[in-house]
């Protein structure tokens, strides 16, 4: 029987479906898991460099569920931190843009609904001698109210997008890995590299 080599007898080979599962948790906290720290570096600092490189382009705008839903799938491949963004995103930041609840009492260019920029929720819109005002909880007014919302520089937003989503999709590559990948027993690993060194030595020798 040949003598196990320092990489079989130091890591176990099997499906981990907790690593998978802390892998789809963040980015590299799966092989972190299975004792990989150099790789989960690298892969925590290229998937994430890539995912916050998209979020300093096109601003956390491009994480929307509701406009681009599509592409939200993609990007929340990355786990819990897209989630996260676009509950910011959709209950603090973003101005609320045209009714999707069957509200026809106003037409285009003006929404019909606004935000309340104190508390972040969301102000009805009334006409008023012609000018839109936004009403809120506790007697809040703004007049004129908000404008409807649209994503500065397009462009920028579009590549934001696009950065985020293959992010997402590298992420999967990553948690697939990290599933099937080696758990490395470090401490294991030095002692049976001298047990195999030990019996290595007398086939050197002549010996069986």
């Amino acid at each position: 029987m040949p003598p196990a080599t320092p990489s079989q007898a130091g890591s176990q080979e099997t499906f981990n479906p907790g690593a998978a599962l802390v892998a789809a948790v963040f980015p590299g906290l799966g092989h972190f898991y299975l004792g990989q720290v150099k790789r989960a570096t690298l892969i925590t600092t290229g998937v994430m460099g890539l995912y916050l490189t998209g979020i300093a382009v096109g601003g956390v705008a491009c994480v929307d569920r509701r406009d681009n839903f599509i592409w939200f799938l993609g990007q929340a491949l990355v786990g819990p931190l897209t989630f996260g963004l676009d509950y910011v995103h959709q209950h603090h930041l973003k101005v609320i843009g045209p009714d999707t609840h069957g509200n026809e009492r106003l037409r285009e260019p003006y929404p019909h609904e606004a935000r309340d920029p104190r508390t972040g929720h969301a102000m009805a819109i009334v006409v008023e001698n012609g000018v839109p005002v936004a009403r809120g909880a506790g007697g809040m007014v703004i007049s004129p109210a908000y404008p409807p919302y649209v994503k500065a520089v397009p462009r920028s937003n579009e590549l934001g997008t696009l950065f985020t989503t293959i992010a997402g999709f590298l992420n999967v590559i990553v948690v697939i890995d990290a599933a099937f990948g080696v758990r490395v027993d470090r401490r294991r690993k030095v002692v049976v590299t001298g047990v195999s060194k030990t019996l290595r030595s007398p086939g050197v020798g002549g010996g069986t």
